[in-house]
């Protein structure tokens, strides 16, 4: 893929960094070799380089390399943006055309791929199945990666973007689905999914035989249930056929028997007159038996009332004679308890006199209490004050100016002249108060006595208050018992009349019973007699014994006809079950078949499956992959010989050692250090040591592309791939440019960089910055 003439219309990058709505690169008339773009940051040259190829996506600005991880609506501005790119590619000139559209809210985007036939007109791409490019993303895609490979195979191996992802991250699994794109053996890929598809419908196609043998197997269970029910209902259909042969035999009986009976009932007419009235009797004489019974009962539970309410009476009547002497005795213990009440109430007149004379005394004892307590605490105040300016006035004598003219302009000396006047004073106070102290102490000792002869008192006083009380309530309790002396000859008479009254409800009861004995007796003597009578006349009756053997005719009807029932039942059953297991025999017969079926969709299944895994990533691509490695890995290693010296060594290993010692499909690149003679994986190296290894990985894959698959790319692409690299390595880093364009047969490689040398030695340069003029 060579790139001939790129227009970009409506780009923020271009917008941004050359202040222009559109930009056309004429690129056809460059030289060979390495091409660099140049400008500051943000002129827009990751803009220009990301649209450099016909892919609809911007590598540098997709998360992934996939058309679904980018979005360009991102990346324009305005309601329109163009992108048209003519590229070559094996000697054919085509064209692709994005245009944009965002009149409102939404925007719709259209991709066409046009080549150029040899009369100079401009055609739709198409594929050999079909396909033509419309304006649809999706058939724009498989245009394009029909021409110009895979998206994936461009961008990992001659397309180095900004923040590409370095190979050493890919996963063993991605690195195989690149690798087998890369060797062009995805199509071995493709006829693996293919097998497994085929597996799959294969599968499908056993599920529903196996289904089927399922069934079949559950009618051969229902085949052998039929028989062995076919085989019981046999056994019960003869049974209930020997049940319905004994029941008519038992019919047969009974009717013989009930003709012997039915003779002999002409006879027993009289007695069954007789019957009817001994029972008629028989009930009469229960029912009067039920009667005395209940009325037997009800004078039981009278008299037994009677005698409770009498023997109540009597108790009552007891209690009071009981209480007779109390009674009696009861006007002297009146008489005895007024006699005290008054003698007892004479005492407390001349004590409550008494008791109210201390009680006053004992007020002007705590009243003279109070006052010495006061004159006390004020005395001891007045002292300890007099003891204060007695020492203050001492001073007066003590002073060096006693006698000088400076005496009387002193202040200690008129402070304890003042002191000693005022001392005067408070002498003449304290005398007062103890002279006062001493008469009202000789007054409250004279008072002490009162208060152990009030408490004396009081004790009397209440003594006597409790006897009054006591003789009160004697006197209350005889006055009440005297009340009930006319009680005493009511009580007497009526104990005589109800303990009369129980004796004679003793008798009267005795009587009853006695009378209801005799009568019970006589009334199961007689009903005694009608049973034996009834007896007599049974053994000559045949009325009971007929009905009983019609009950039992009635019976064995019955019986007969559920038996008739039951053997229709199972003999319908019997053919139903018979007739479904002779449709089983029949269905049964595709039931090897079947097994055969299944056992030869079983084997076809295994088959596919051993193909799809043979053709797949473990199987002949794994094997493809490990035999490219080595060509791949000496590849690079020439590059990076010719380019870095003999420092570095890189081994492409495809395949990991398990703890086991099993090995395992895999992918890791180690780097041999030739100087430090050491070996390490490329995720732990140094920056730069990364950048200038996974740029070599990446040439390398474009070389083997161009030497072995006959990929046709003729253009390279690097975005400021020499960022981390030292000086030194910048140089290698173009001599390896060069020397990648060499082996492959390559014809340009644009490159982007901000290193003045490195632009220098560019073949041709396109200085993005001038563009904006």
């Amino acid at each position: 893929m060579r790139p001939l003439k790129l227009t970009l219309e409506g780009f923020t990058g271009i917008r941004d960094g050359m202040k222009r709505e559109s930009v056309t690169l004429d690129l056809e008339s460059l030289p060979d070799g390495l091409i660099a773009l140049t400008g500051q940051n943000g002129a827009g040259k990751t803009t220009i380089m990301d649209n450099l190829h016909p892919y609809p996506i911007m590598p540098s600005r997709a998360s992934k390399l996939s058309v679904d991880a980018f979005s360009y609506w991102d990346h324009i501005c305005g309601t329109s943006a163009l992108k048209e790119l003519e590229w070559e590619h094996d000697g054919i000139r085509y064209r692709s055309s994005f245009t944009f559209r965002k009149p409102g809210k939404t925007g719709k985007a259209e991709y066409y791929l046009a080549y150029r036939g040899v009369d100079g007109t401009w055609r739709p791409a198409s594929l050999p199945d079909g396909t033509v490019s419309d304006g649809k993303a999706e058939s724009y895609n498989r245009c394009v990666e029909a021409i110009n490979g895979s998206l994936e195979t461009f961008f990992t191996s001659v397309f180095s973007a900004q923040n590409r992802r370095p190979l050493a991250s890919y996963g063993a699994g991605e690195i195989k689905t690149l690798l087998a794109e890369l060797l062009g053996i995805d199509h071995l890929k493709a006829l693996s999914a293919k097998a497994g598809d085929v597996a799959r419908v294969l599968g499908k196609s056993l599920d529903s035989v196996q289904s089927e043998l399922a069934t079949l197997a559950g009618k051969r269970q229902r085949k052998a249930e039929i028989e062995k029910s076919v085989v019981a209902q046999g056994t019960a259909l003869r049974t209930a056929r020997e049940q319905r042969e004994g029941a008519l035999e038992q019919a047969n009986k009974l009717t013989q028997e009930r003709a012997t009976l039915a003779a002999k009932q002409s006879e027993s007419t009289s007695v069954e007159a007789r019957q009817r009235e001994l029972g008629v009797r028989c009930d009469d004489l229960t029912k009067a038996m039920i009667n005395a019974a209940d009325d037997e009962q009800a004078a039981t539970v009278r008299s037994q009332q009677r005698v409770i309410a009498l023997n109540r009476t009597v108790t009552t009547h007891q209690a009071t004679l009981a209480r007779q002497d109390a009674i009696l005795g009861a006007a002297a213990k009146r008489e005895e308890a007024e006699l005290a009440i008054a003698r007892e109430e004479a005492k407390v007149e001349s004590l409550q006199r008494v008791v109210g004379e201390l009680e006053a005394k004992q007020t002007t004892l705590n009243a003279l209490q109070v006052s010495l307590s006061s004159l006390m605490s004020e005395g001891t105040t007045k002292a300890a004050h007099f003891d204060t300016l007695s020492k203050q006035a001492a001073v007066v004598e003590q002073v060096p100016c006693v006698g000088h003219a400076m005496h009387s302009q002193c202040p200690l000396l008129t402070q304890a002249l003042q002191a000693k006047a005022q001392a005067d004073a408070q002498r003449i106070s304290v005398a007062d108060l103890r002279a006062k102290y001493r008469e009202k102490k000789v007054q409250a000792e004279a008072l002490a006595p009162v208060a152990v002869e009030l408490t004396a008192k009081r004790g009397e006083l209440k003594t006597v208050n409790d006897a009054i009380a006591r003789a009160r309530r004697t006197l209350q309790a005889a006055t009440e018992l005297a009340a009930s002396k006319p009680l005493l000859d009511a009580a007497t008479s009526g104990l005589e009349a109800a303990q009369a009254d129980l004796r004679s409800i003793t008798e009267e009861t005795a009587g009853r019973i006695s009378k209801y004995e005799t009568e019970k007796a006589r009334m199961a003597a007689e009903l005694a007699r009608i049973a034996e009578e009834l007896t007599r006349l049974a053994a000559v009756d045949v009325t009971a014994a007929i009905a009983t053997l019609d009950r039992s005719l009635a019976s064995n009807r019955e019986t007969v006809a559920a038996l008739d029932g039951r053997i229709e039942a199972l003999i319908r059953s019997q053919s139903v079950l018979q007739a479904e297991g002779e449709a089983l025999v029949l269905e049964l017969e595709k039931f090897s078949a079947t097994q055969l079926r299944a056992d030869h969709l079983s084997d076809e299944i295994a088959h596919w499956k051993l193909l799809a895994k043979g053709l797949g990533n473990d199987g002949v691509v794994a094997l493809t992959i490990d035999d490219a490695g080595p060509a791949l890995t000496h590849t690079v290693n020439e590059l990076l010989l010719a380019c870095y010296g003999m420092r570095f060594t890189v081994e492409i290993r495809t395949q990991r050692a398990l703890a086991s010692g099993e090995m395992r499909e895999g992918f890791e690149i180690v780097v041999h250090d030739a100087e430090a003679d050491s070996s390490k994986s490329v995720a732990v190296m140094s920056g730069g040591q990364k950048v200038w290894i996974n740029e070599c990985l990446t040439r390398g894959i474009a070389l083997y592309l161009a030497q072995n698959t006959g990929q046709p790319y003729q253009t390279l692409f690097s975005d400021e791939s020499d960022g981390p690299l030292d000086p030194q390595r910048k140089v290698q880093f173009m001599r390896m440019k060069r020397e990648v364009l060499r082996q492959g047969g390559y014809q340009r490689e644009f490159f982007i960089s901000q290193t003045p040398e490195l632009v220098a030695e560019a073949d041709a340069v396109i200085d993005v910055e001038a563009l904006a003029d």
